[in-house]
């Protein structure tokens, strides 16, 4: 009762207004964490430093309060972490050089699981997947977000595994000469940028280049078109093809060439504007109230 006397209020208020819109109210925005947590056993690139925290105080002080901290160091390319285009391109934007309205974008969702599944750990992205994705899905967005979801995420918590060092052999801690893991091809990457002109690229393993990968060249790509990627992306799984919204919430540092992220996906729900008035004509309020009491 006390909502649709809210909208009949707001009917009286808005009656003379030009153009008006009504907003049902139905389920909620789901909100997906594509975020893993970070921790001394979080996935770094091999060739780096690992993340290191240290706990500088927990418990009461001596006014009797309650008090903690702690200091971390990690590199800027470890857990789930956006490179920014000067990782692999001279003069091309650093972390707080990329514009905040190229961190936000409409996403969607290429599935290449059964390709690995059948190809195995080394496959890549091709424009042919993504050719096929849009004969089915629709032409990918201009200032889209494209988030490649090869299911390699589930064996995040298994450092080798993740890596895809064979089974078998010895490897130091730093090696990157035996990594395999699906990445996204140079063709398919400059396709996506000159073709669709994406903002960024996602994908839920530790690089947009597969692990075998020598010249990194979608790096390079991506890079020389001030397109930023996101890796180690966690819950891809949860997404649809399309309809939702990606931020790729990085931290802002300054001269960065990458640096960690919270990368949240926002799922389209059912709330619609419907413009129920049109142009140079007026809608009385009590013809409005009437219309929200029956929607409610």
């Amino acid at each position: 009762m006390a909502l649709r006397l809210l909208f009949f209020i707001a009917g009286c208020w808005c009656w003379s207004l030009p153009h008006l819109y009504i907003l049902l109210p139905l389920p909620p925005t789901t909100l997906v964490d594509l975020t893993h947590d970070m921790s001394a056993s979080s996935i770094t690139w091999p060739s780096n430093q690992p993340f290191v925290v240290t706990q500088e105080f927990r418990g009461l002080v001596e006014a009797g309060y309650w008090y903690e901290g702690r200091s971390f160091a990690q590199a800027e390319h470890s857990g789930t972490h956006l490179d920014a285009p000067a990782h692999f391109h001279q003069g091309s934007w650093r972390v707080s050089e990329i514009p905040i309205t190229r961190l936000v974008g409409p996403g969607v969702l290429v599935d290449i699981t059964k390709k690995v599944e059948e190809s195995g750990l080394d496959s890549e992205l091709t424009v042919n997947d993504l050719t096929t994705w849009e004969e089915e899905h629709g032409a990918i967005p201009r200032d889209s977000v494209v988030i490649v979801h090869t299911g390699h995420g589930r064996l995040y918590g298994n450092r080798t595994a993740y890596l895809g060092y064979p089974p078998g052999i010895q490897v130091t801690d730093d090696d990157t000469e035996n990594l395999h893991f699906p990445g996204v091809g140079e063709k398919a990457a400059r396709w996506l940028v000159e073709e669709r002109a994406i903002v960024g690229l996602g994908i839920d393993t530790p690089s947009t280049d597969r692990g075998q990968s020598r010249e990194f060249l979608t790096h390079r790509v991506l890079g020389a078109a001030n397109v930023w990627g996101v890796e180690n992306l966690a819950r891809t799984a949860s997404l649809p093809p399309r309809g939702f919204q990606v931020f790729a919430m990085v931290h802002r540092l300054q001269g960065g060439s990458g640096g960690p992220a919270r990368v949240l996906a926002v799922v389209e729900d059912r709330l619609r504007a419907y413009r129920v008035v049109s142009s140079g004509s007026i809608l009385t309020s009590s013809i409005l109230a009437l219309l929200l009491a029956f929607l409610i």
